[in-house]
């Protein structure tokens, strides 16, 4: 999550209003406050922020706006270390926050690397005064050369190999990326197999301030333990994320939370979407566009396409409710179903990802849906 330059594929779950925001820093700490102990642990539900050198040294103003836990940046290849990261830390144990640590991988698919770089961030982590047996997530994305398309398998193993490494140095490894990302990008399934519930996933329903998620449009994914739903939580200019599932560490802690059941979420079928079997047969049964369906444990793959449940051996592809990310090459107008442009929508600016619901042919023209009655031409895409 480089707050610099953050990478939107497969964060922004529908089209919104695009909206940009700055950095700003919040105050720091008194040097007279009275410290509290660190907490723990936290419960499912609970409220948390992840912070790098982009934020400023304490967090207080996230814990007084109700966040329960702190994710610090402390390192980043085999060469960077977060220069705040301690303060980060000793901010969030002074205000009863529970401590996390990540560490932005460039190792892509190379299982060598990824060893090192885990070596490096749990010494960076030590550094920063991180008690042993807390979180560390390997956060795997788009940026600074980290290459994202080394195989689904390649970057599934390299990825193990950081999170083992942690493991054995008595810390519990997270993975955090984006939900494109994690569906189309790595065998997350492998991931989630040796380690259940350790997915920190990133995806936004729009851009721009968002005080408390709206789980109809969580990214429906097993083994999900925190959920990135905003980059401007509550006004702070900070990532916003949920837990859900408690989160504990320890000198006893050793591995992640158990299995747990699938998880049940109402989503929205934004374009009609065909029903299918478990071999991916359709079935003559369709979902209207619009409604709601009740969407069953996270992503389910049949024969190379990616589905979601919604009953038993009733599946609906995923691009019909989550849609399928473009990218938009220019500023480009939106336009209803009659080809008029409308104009309270604003612009969509240059290189802005915005989820795509099929084509449509309106007056000789190519459309993509974005939304319910609003459309935007496809020369716009790249």
């Amino acid at each position: 999550m480089q707050k610099n330059k953050k990478n939107l594929v497969g964060i922004l779950a529908c089209a919104g209003v695009i909206a940009t925001t700055a950095i700003t820093n919040v105050g720091n700490e008194h040097h007279s406050q009275v410290v509290q102990a660190a907490r723990t642990s936290v419960n499912a539900r609970s409220y948390g922020v992840d912070v790098s050198v982009y934020q400023s040294g304490s967090v207080k103003s996230t814990a007084n706006a109700g966040a329960k836990f702190a994710i610090v940046k402390v390192s980043e290849g085999t060469g960077y270390r977060n220069p705040k990261a301690s303060q980060q830390i000793a901010s969030a144990k002074a205000n009863n926050m529970l401590p996390m640590a990540y560490h932005f991988a460039l190792f892509g698919a190379n299982s060598g690397a990824a060893v090192a770089e885990a070596n490096y961030a749990v010494a960076s982590a030590r550094a920063t005064g991180l008690p042993k047996g807390s979180y560390i997530a390997c956060d795997w994305e788009t940026g600074d050369g980290n290459n994202v398309n080394g195989g689904r398998e390649a970057s599934a193993n390299a990825i193990l190999a950081f999170m083992n490494q942690i493991k054995a140095q008595g810390y519990q490894p997270l993975l955090y990326s984006g939900a494109s990302l994690l569906n189309n990008n790595i065998n997350t399934g492998k991931i989630t197999s040796k380690y259940p519930n350790s997915l920190w996933v990133a995806s936004y329903a729009t851009m721009g301030r968002i005080d408390n998620p709206d789980f109809s449009y969580f990214p429906s994914m097993n083994g999900v333990a925190i959920w990135q739903f905003t980059d401007n939580w509550r006004g702070l200019n900070v990532d916003g994320n949920i837990s859900l599932l408690p989160l504990k560490y320890g000198n006893s802690a050793s591995s992640q939370a158990p299995k747990a059941k699938y998880v049940k979420n109402k989503k929205t079928v934004m374009h009609t979407a065909a029903v299918y079997n478990k071999d991916g047969v359709k079935t003559g049964k369709k979902v209207s566009a619009y409604k709601k369906v009740t969407v069953l444990g996270g992503t389910v793959s049949i024969k190379g396409k990616n589905y979601y449940r919604i009953g038993d051996h009733e599946y609906i592809r995923l691009a019909n409710v989550d849609g399928t990310p473009r990218t938009v090459k220019h500023t480009a107008f939106v336009y209803n179903n009659k080809g008029k442009r409308v104009r309270r929508v604003k612009a969509i600016k240059k290189n802005a990802r915005v989820a795509t619901y099929g084509k449509k042919k309106i007056k000789n023209k190519s459309y993509y849906k974005i939304n319910k009655n609003r459309y935007v031409k496809v020369k716009n895409f790249k």
